[in-house]
C-alpha cells in the first residue's frame, strides 16, 4: 500500500511537470525530469511491524 502511494505521488509529479512547466524540457528536446528506477530497498520498523520500502528515483536534469 505504501509503495502504491509513493508511485502515485511520483507519477503525479511527473505529470504536473510535463503538463505545466515548459522549462521541464532540455534544449535538446528531451524530458528534464525523469523516473530513473528505484533506490536500494530499505527496511523500516513501525508500530505495526517491519516493512520494506522501495523508493523511486527521480532525476531533475534541467539544472
Amino acid at each position: 500500500m505504501l509503495a502504491q502511494a509513493i508511485e502515485a505521488e511520483i507519477q503525479s509529479l511527473l505529470n504536473n511537470v510535463t503538463s505545466h512547466h515548459i522549462t521541464s524540457l532540455q534544449t535538446n528536446g528531451k524530458q528534464g525530469v525523469v523516473h530513473k528506477g528505484h533506490l536500494p530497498e530499505r527496511h523500516l520498523q513501525t508500530g505495526f511491524g517491519d516493512i520494506t520500502v522501495k523508493v523511486p528515483k527521480v532525476r531533475d536534469k534541467t539544472m
